[in-house]
């Protein structure tokens, strides 16, 4: 007797990347995928006509020995890389019909069961809870030759099915030590020692002669007043001008800042702000991973310091004072130094 094959949602289930070739067009341009999942597609190809973070509509084409089924589907561009070439792009919103089809593609490419027209136009009129059809046997004096087929064609889907669900068990386990046991900070930048220079009284700023840095006593900027007083603001070590707050020409107030420096001899830093539950966790010498946007590779550090003590406007009772004070600084000193051009990037830490 031929054996019956139902299709049912499954509750939490991921998303299995099947390297089994499709088509998508985009764009008016067709591609061959290298591998989808439920979740998205991949293709080992350029792109010019989309970037990433834009959503637009596609065309799947899913070929068979004698025809083949086309789906539109919505999705956004998630990656674009050029030196490969490859991009990637997620879906948007799949229906309930969608989905099934899906699923029922994928379940028969993993099973080896051959799909037919047949096939596609039961599952898309039907809903995943209905039963089977009743089945008429019909005898063939060819059955049990081909039922020992069958049955070694179904145990291969069953050990395909097992390496899947295996697959699946450990995706579950590296998303939930991600989730609960790996501390990450989003908020983070590149960062190194700054010192602003503060106009002692009102009066006109003037640039002095620029230089790439700064000597300790190198004057930097003067300010005016309009009694002919002149006062010459010093660099307080080897810097190099990394901003004016009050650009020269400009009338700067007694008190205020008008130049920042940025220190040229030490190393630059990454400063990371935490909620203090999770900086409680973390000790100083720790690993960490830093990604900065656009490099493949993340640079490994350790962390240097945490600093739980809140800043000046919560110590102040300043309106914004209060949500500061429930985080932690932490710094971390890259094993690999960073270029200056990268001060004030931000990036993401990974605490290992």
């Amino acid at each position: 007797m031929q054996a019956q094959i139902a299709h049912e949602t499954e509750i939490h289930r991921q998303h299995i990347r099947l390297r089994i070739p499709i088509g998508v067009e985009i764009d008016g341009t067709r591609f061959l995928t290298d591998d989808w999942s439920l979740g998205g597609f991949g293709v080992s190809n350029e792109i010019t006509s989309r970037q990433p973070g834009e959503r637009f509509a596609v065309r799947l084409f899913f070929p068979f020995e004698e025809f083949e089924i086309i789906l539109r589907a919505d999705c956004q561009m998630v990656y674009v890389d050029p030196d490969i070439p490859r991009f990637g792009c997620k879906f948007l919103g799949l229906s309930k019909g969608q989905l099934d089809l899906f699923r029922y593609l994928v379940d028969a490419y993993l099973s080896g069961e051959i799909v037919s027209a047949g096939d596609v136009l039961a599952i898309a009129a039907r809903e995943n809870g209905a039963e089977l059809r009743a089945r008429i046997p019909v005898q063939d004096p060819f059955a049990e030759e081909e039922g020992l087929g069958r049955r070694l064609k179904r145990m291969l889907g069953y050990t395909l099915l097992g390496l899947a669900a295996l697959a699946l068990a450990g995706l579950v386990a590296v998303g939930v030590r991600e989730k609960f046991f790996v501390i990450k900070a989003e908020n983070a930048v590149i960062w190194v020692p700054v010192a602003e220079l503060r106009a002692p009284y009102g009066g006109k700023v003037e640039a002095l002669p620029r230089r790439d840095i700064y000597t300790p006593g190198d004057g930097v900027v003067q300010i005016r007043n309009g009694q002919g007083r002149v006062a010459v603001l010093e660099s307080p070590c080897e810097c190099v001008l990394l901003d004016w707050l009050v650009p020269p020409g400009q009338y700067a107030r007694t008190g205020e800042a008008v130049a920042v420096l940025a220190a040229a001899d030490k190393p630059l830093l990454v400063r990371a702000r935490l909620p203090i539950d999770r900086a409680a966790r973390l000790e100083v010498g720790q690993r960490a991973e830093i990604y900065v946007p656009g490099r493949r590779e993340p640079v490994l550090a350790q962390v240097e310091r945490i600093d739980f003590k809140p800043g000046l406007a919560a110590l102040r009772g300043e309106a914004g004072g209060a949500a500061a004070s429930r985080y932690a600084q932490v710094v971390l000193r890259p094993d690999r130094p960073f270029d200056f051009e990268d001060l004030g990037t931000l990036v993401e830490v990974r605490f290992l």
